[in-house]
């Protein structure tokens, strides 16, 4: 029984630790990073849409990377797969600032330029795809990061699916995980 106290106590312990530890986000110079991520669209042809994207990118400086993109969509309207670059910068908070759990709260905005391919109603069309985006990154640890964004995408021609229609610009909210080594 003695020991069963122990170990529960030395859990809570290493358990408190970890999430009062304040580390500095690996979005230095030198870092990578791989992420995936999804969209939830509420305003498509089908109702809500769902896609699914994967990104790596290198920070060249501390807090700023760039890197590639890829991602795919299918509802009951369209099928879309897209490939393109992305840039991000990453801004620091106060050292003074500590999260309640976690590790760091990194807020960052990006751009990016793809190229998309969209099979939507039956009718192929190719764009390229202008994106802005701007969210927060939740660190659980200094290498694993919960993201959330909106995204605001505009194409050089009508691929977005919006009720029986299409149009050239889309928003979205993006929530996927970040890696970094």
């Amino acid at each position: 029984m003695n020991r069963r106290i122990q170990a529960l106590a030395l859990a809570a312990g290493i358990a408190a630790a970890a999430f009062s530890a304040h580390a500095e986000a690996l979005v230095t110079k030198g870092s990578s990073e791989l992420g995936i991520g999804g969209n939830l669209d509420f305003k498509s042809a089908v109702g809500t849409d769902v896609s699914l994207g994967v990104r790596y990118a290198y920070f060249f400086w501390d807090q700023i990377s760039l890197g590639g993109t890829v991602g795919v969509a299918d509802n009951d309207a369209a099928t879309s797969f897209k490939i393109g670059g992305v840039g991000e910068y990453n801004f620091k908070l106060s050292d003074n600032y500590q999260p309640v759990i976690g590790t760091d709260l990194v807020p960052f905005v990006g751009l990016g330029l793809s190229y998309q391919h969209v099979d939507i109603h039956h009718e192929k069309e190719n764009a390229l795809v202008f994106t802005t985006e701007a969210g927060i990154k939740f660190f659980l640890t200094d290498s694993a990061a919960v993201i959330t964004s909106g995204i605001f995408d505009l194409a050089t021609k009508d691929i977005f699916p919006d009720d029986d229609d299409a149009n050239k610009w889309n928003f979205a909210l993006n929530l996927g995980m970040r890696f970094y080594f």
